[in-house]
Protein backbone atom coordinates (compact mmCIF):
# COMPACT_ATOMS: atom_id res chain seq x y z
CA UNK A 1 0.00 0.00 0.00
CA UNK A 2 2.02 3.40 -1.15
CA UNK A 3 0.34 5.20 1.71
CA UNK A 4 -2.67 4.87 3.91
CA UNK A 5 -4.54 8.36 3.95
CA UNK A 6 -2.94 11.05 1.80
CA UNK A 7 -2.64 15.01 1.84
CA UNK A 8 -2.62 16.58 5.03
CA UNK A 9 -4.79 19.11 5.08
CA UNK A 10 -2.91 20.79 3.00
CA UNK A 11 -2.16 22.97 4.47
CA UNK A 12 -6.00 24.54 4.00
CA UNK A 13 -6.08 25.87 4.66
CA UNK A 14 -3.95 24.92 4.27
CA UNK A 15 -4.74 29.09 4.06
CA UNK A 16 -7.58 29.00 5.48
CA UNK A 17 -6.09 26.99 4.73
CA UNK A 18 -2.62 25.93 3.14
CA UNK A 19 -2.48 27.53 -1.05
CA UNK A 20 -3.83 29.69 -5.54
CA UNK A 21 -0.18 30.11 -7.52
CA UNK A 22 1.35 32.36 -6.02
CA UNK A 23 1.39 35.41 -8.68
CA UNK A 24 3.44 38.77 -8.64
CA UNK A 25 1.24 41.81 -7.28
CA UNK A 26 2.49 45.11 -7.26
CA UNK A 27 0.92 45.46 -3.96
CA UNK A 28 3.26 42.44 -2.60
CA UNK A 29 4.75 43.13 0.71
CA UNK A 30 7.54 40.84 2.94
CA UNK A 31 4.71 40.78 6.26
CA UNK A 32 7.05 38.72 8.25
CA UNK A 33 10.96 37.44 8.80
CA UNK A 34 11.44 35.37 11.76
CA UNK A 35 12.86 31.86 12.22
CA UNK A 36 14.58 31.54 8.70
CA UNK A 37 10.04 32.53 7.49
CA UNK A 38 9.32 34.83 5.40
CA UNK A 39 5.34 35.80 4.80
CA UNK A 40 4.53 37.94 1.60
CA UNK A 41 0.84 38.84 1.70
CA UNK A 42 -0.94 40.56 -1.27
CA UNK A 43 -4.13 41.62 -2.45
CA UNK A 44 -6.11 41.14 -5.78
CA UNK A 45 -9.16 42.91 -7.26
CA UNK A 46 -11.23 39.55 -7.42
CA UNK A 47 -9.95 38.81 -3.60
CA UNK A 48 -10.95 41.01 -1.00
CA UNK A 49 -9.23 38.88 1.16
CA UNK A 50 -5.47 39.24 1.65
CA UNK A 51 -3.47 36.37 -0.20
CA UNK A 52 -0.24 34.66 0.63
CA UNK A 53 3.20 33.17 -0.13
CA UNK A 54 5.42 31.28 2.75
CA UNK A 55 8.89 30.13 2.10
CA UNK A 56 11.70 28.41 4.45
CA UNK A 57 14.16 25.99 4.31
CA UNK A 58 13.97 22.61 6.28
CA UNK A 59 17.66 20.14 7.06
CA UNK A 60 15.49 17.32 5.71
CA UNK A 61 15.87 15.21 2.22
CA UNK A 62 12.84 16.48 -0.12
CA UNK A 63 11.36 13.15 0.01
CA UNK A 64 10.77 13.26 3.83
CA UNK A 65 9.03 17.06 3.44
CA UNK A 66 6.54 16.03 0.52
CA UNK A 67 5.89 12.29 2.72
CA UNK A 68 4.71 14.45 5.52
CA UNK A 69 2.47 16.67 3.51
CA UNK A 70 0.86 13.69 2.27
CA UNK A 71 0.51 12.07 5.68
CA UNK A 72 -3.26 13.06 6.23
CA UNK A 73 -2.89 11.43 10.03
CA UNK A 74 -0.56 13.94 11.14
CA UNK A 75 -1.70 16.97 10.29
CA UNK A 76 -4.02 17.90 13.21
CA UNK A 77 -0.58 17.66 14.65
CA UNK A 78 1.11 20.70 12.75
CA UNK A 79 -2.07 22.41 10.75
CA UNK A 80 -3.48 24.75 12.85
CA UNK A 81 -7.34 24.54 13.03
CA UNK A 82 -7.14 21.24 11.42
CA UNK A 83 -9.74 18.96 12.91
CA UNK A 84 -10.48 16.12 10.65
CA UNK A 85 -9.06 14.97 7.08
CA UNK A 86 -10.42 12.54 5.07
CA UNK A 87 -9.65 10.87 1.46
CA UNK A 88 -12.93 10.65 -0.70
CA UNK A 89 -11.41 9.06 -3.77
CA UNK A 90 -7.25 8.59 -4.76
CA UNK A 91 -5.67 7.76 -7.95
CA UNK A 92 -1.98 7.44 -7.20
CA UNK A 93 -0.92 6.18 -10.80
CA UNK A 94 -2.24 9.78 -11.24
CA UNK A 95 -1.41 11.56 -8.43
CA UNK A 96 -4.68 13.08 -7.96
CA UNK A 97 -6.44 13.01 -4.91
CA UNK A 98 -10.08 14.20 -3.27
CA UNK A 99 -10.11 15.21 0.15
CA UNK A 100 -12.64 16.72 3.02
CA UNK A 101 -11.28 18.39 5.64
CA UNK A 102 -12.65 20.06 8.70
CA UNK A 103 -11.46 23.61 10.89
CA UNK A 104 -12.14 24.15 14.11
CA UNK A 105 -12.29 27.31 14.88
CA UNK A 106 -12.52 28.85 17.98
CA UNK A 107 -16.36 29.73 19.60
CA UNK A 108 -18.22 31.61 18.69
CA UNK A 109 -17.22 31.44 14.97
CA UNK A 110 -18.57 28.00 13.19
CA UNK A 111 -16.33 25.21 11.97
CA UNK A 112 -15.47 25.22 8.33
CA UNK A 113 -15.33 22.80 6.09
CA UNK A 114 -14.04 21.93 2.47
CA UNK A 115 -13.52 19.58 -0.77
CA UNK A 116 -10.56 19.57 -1.90
CA UNK A 117 -9.04 18.30 -5.08
CA UNK A 118 -5.13 17.52 -4.97
CA UNK A 119 -3.18 17.04 -7.97
CA UNK A 120 0.70 15.93 -8.08
CA UNK A 121 3.47 16.43 -10.06
CA UNK A 122 7.26 16.33 -10.28
CA UNK A 123 9.66 18.57 -13.00
CA UNK A 124 12.02 17.21 -14.62
CA UNK A 125 14.48 19.51 -12.58
CA UNK A 126 13.14 17.13 -9.86
CA UNK A 127 11.02 20.60 -8.26
CA UNK A 128 7.44 18.61 -6.85
CA UNK A 129 4.09 20.79 -6.67
CA UNK A 130 0.77 19.61 -5.22
CA UNK A 131 -2.22 22.30 -6.48
CA UNK A 132 -5.33 21.94 -4.60
CA UNK A 133 -8.79 23.73 -5.66
CA UNK A 134 -12.20 24.04 -3.44
CA UNK A 135 -14.58 21.60 -5.47
CA UNK A 136 -18.57 21.74 -5.38
CA UNK A 137 -21.41 19.05 -5.45
CA UNK A 138 -18.68 16.31 -4.17
CA UNK A 139 -19.59 15.72 -0.49
CA UNK A 140 -23.10 16.87 1.23
CA UNK A 141 -22.90 19.74 3.49
CA UNK A 142 -22.71 18.99 7.10
CA UNK A 143 -25.06 20.41 9.91
CA UNK A 144 -23.11 23.09 11.69
CA UNK A 145 -20.68 23.48 9.56
CA UNK A 146 -19.97 26.28 6.86
CA UNK A 147 -18.67 25.04 3.59
CA UNK A 148 -15.53 26.95 1.98
CA UNK A 149 -16.55 27.31 -1.16
CA UNK A 150 -13.17 29.08 -2.93
CA UNK A 151 -10.19 28.00 -1.61
CA UNK A 152 -6.96 27.47 -4.29
CA UNK A 153 -3.50 26.78 -2.87
CA UNK A 154 0.11 25.43 -3.83
CA UNK A 155 2.78 23.43 -2.35
CA UNK A 156 6.48 23.76 -4.48
CA UNK A 157 9.65 21.51 -3.12
CA UNK A 158 12.95 22.12 -4.49
CA UNK A 159 15.90 19.98 -3.32
CA UNK A 160 18.96 22.55 -2.50
CA UNK A 161 20.79 19.45 -0.86
CA UNK A 162 21.27 16.44 -0.19
CA UNK A 163 19.75 17.23 3.05
CA UNK A 164 17.75 20.75 2.87
CA UNK A 165 14.63 21.40 0.95
CA UNK A 166 13.28 24.80 0.17
CA UNK A 167 9.38 24.88 0.54
CA UNK A 168 7.06 27.24 -0.42
CA UNK A 169 3.43 27.53 -0.16
CA UNK A 170 0.84 30.32 -1.24
CA UNK A 171 -2.91 30.76 -1.83
CA UNK A 172 -6.41 31.96 -0.97
CA UNK A 173 -9.26 30.74 0.60
CA UNK A 174 -12.86 32.52 1.04
CA UNK A 175 -13.80 31.59 4.61
CA UNK A 176 -17.53 32.44 3.81
CA UNK A 177 -19.96 33.61 6.28
CA UNK A 178 -19.76 36.38 9.08
CA UNK A 179 -16.16 36.85 10.12
CA UNK A 180 -14.93 40.02 10.04
CA UNK A 181 -12.35 40.78 6.95
CA UNK A 182 -10.01 42.31 9.35
CA UNK A 183 -9.89 38.95 11.14
CA UNK A 184 -9.25 37.35 7.77
CA UNK A 185 -6.39 39.26 7.07
CA UNK A 186 -4.92 38.87 11.00
CA UNK A 187 -5.24 35.22 9.86
CA UNK A 188 -3.38 35.02 6.50
CA UNK A 189 -0.83 36.92 8.04
CA UNK A 190 -0.25 34.63 11.02
CA UNK A 191 -1.40 30.61 9.85
CA UNK A 192 1.42 30.36 7.05
CA UNK A 193 4.16 31.21 9.56
CA UNK A 194 2.72 29.51 12.49
CA UNK A 195 2.10 26.25 10.22
CA UNK A 196 5.49 26.11 8.68
CA UNK A 197 6.87 26.17 12.14
CA UNK A 198 5.07 23.29 13.74
CA UNK A 199 6.01 21.61 10.56
CA UNK A 200 9.53 22.00 11.36
CA UNK A 201 9.29 20.50 14.70
CA UNK A 202 7.14 17.91 13.46
CA UNK A 203 10.00 17.06 10.62
CA UNK A 204 12.37 17.51 13.81
CA UNK A 205 10.65 14.25 15.15
CA UNK A 206 13.07 10.93 13.75
CA UNK A 207 10.38 8.93 15.48
CA UNK A 208 8.07 9.89 12.15
CA UNK A 209 10.74 9.36 9.32
CA UNK A 210 9.11 6.99 7.79
CA UNK A 211 8.56 8.01 3.85
CA UNK A 212 5.78 6.86 2.09
CA UNK A 213 5.39 8.69 -1.58
CA UNK A 214 3.28 7.26 -5.00
CA UNK A 215 5.51 5.74 -7.66
CA UNK A 216 4.97 8.78 -9.15
CA UNK A 217 7.08 11.01 -6.78
CA UNK A 218 10.24 8.36 -7.15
Amino acid sequence: MIMNKTLGSLSILIALLSFASHATSPDEKLSLYRNNIKVWTYKTEQNPAIQYKAETTFDVPIERAVSLILDVDRAPKWVPYMGEARILSRDDKKGEYTLYMVLDFPFPLKDRDVVVKSKLSKASNGVIHIKNTSLSGVYPEQVGRIRIQQYVGEWTFQKVATDKVKVTTSGYADPAGSIPLSFVNMFVEQQPYQMLMKMKSELADTSNANIKLPEMLK
